[in-house]
């Protein structure tokens, strides 16, 4: 019966975001920056190609910019998990078209999506784009966004799960992490696919040839939405591969997290790659 009610909801919840992702989409080309300032919650971000992290009051901006004329198509899209009135989508979204500037614009992604129910509406809080194909589009403006900051301690709590998070996935800790992850976890990967937690979890676990060592910084609590934390944060990775030669690779991650239990549990990771000058 359990089964049965998660597999309505989801089914209900596709139907409804199906409806909101058209409208999202016509918002565009068609520059309807009313719409999306509707559709976007307070807080809202969206991590662009290069690691860039964009504000939703700067996406409504470039958006709304004359002379922008941008397509934006959707597909593959999947409901990945709903946790009480937070739901978290992945999708293929192909960009076609020119910058305001005139440059043209093309790019294929893979897009992870968070949104949350408010007064019965479903509203974007957060994005995620992992390019799939090498991107000619101009490069948007470098912003910062905030959440809405419940206390000083949770913040705090989240920032320290965050160093834990990727020191145990340095350092191939999965039975912390295997503790750590919530049901249904997955991660968008750099190169853009999706890896479900079991996957994630005997990649750490399996011997690396070679020395590293990783770390995270630029650590930002985005938002605390009741029982749903996201926070960004930059991943660096450097040492040696067992061939000798150097690695040195950054990437801009989002992270969401669901309280259970008392406890902070990771539901969901994306991450794209930063490019360094």
């Amino acid at each position: 019966m359990g089964a049965s009610r998660k597999s309505i909801k989801t089914q209900a919840f596709s139907s409804s975001w199906k409806a909101i992702d058209k409208q999202w989409l016509r918002s565009a080309p068609t520059q309807d920056t009313g719409f999306l300032k509707q559709l976007f919650a307070d807080g809202m971000f969206e991590v662009q190609r290069g690691g860039i992290v964009e504000s939703g009051e700067e996406m409504r901006k470039a958006i709304g910019t004359p002379g922008r004329h941008i397509h934006i198509d959707v597909d593959n899209v999947v409901v990945r998990v709903i946790y009480g009135d937070m739901a978290i989508i992945t999708d293929r979204t192909p960009q076609e078209g020119t910058a305001a500037d005139g440059r043209k614009v093309s790019g294929e992604y893979a897009v992870m999506r968070v949104l949350m129910k408010k007064e019965g509406n479903w509203r974007a809080i957060a994005a995620h784009m992992t390019p799939l194909k090498a991107s000619t589009s101009a490069p948007p403006v470098k912003g910062e966004s905030g959440g809405k900051i419940e206390t000083i301690s949770a913040e705090q709590e989240l920032i320290e799960l965050d160093h834990k998070w990727v020191d145990a996935a340095t350092s191939g800790d999965a039975d912390f992490l295997k503790r750590f992850f919530g049901d249904h976890m997955f991660e968008v990967q750099a190169d853009g696919p999706v890896a479900p937690a079991a996957e994630l979890l005997k990649g750490i676990a399996a011997p690396k040839p070679g020395q590293f060592e990783g770390y995270s910084d630029q650590i930002q609590v985005r938002g605390i939405y009741g029982d749903t934390a996201i926070l960004t944060d930059r991943r660096v990775l450097k040492g040696k591969a067992s061939d000798g030669h150097d690695i040195d690779a950054q990437w801009r991650v989002t992270r969401v997290l669901v309280k259970q239990g008392e406890k902070w549990r990771a539901v969901a990771s994306a991450l794209t790659t930063i490019e360094q000058n």
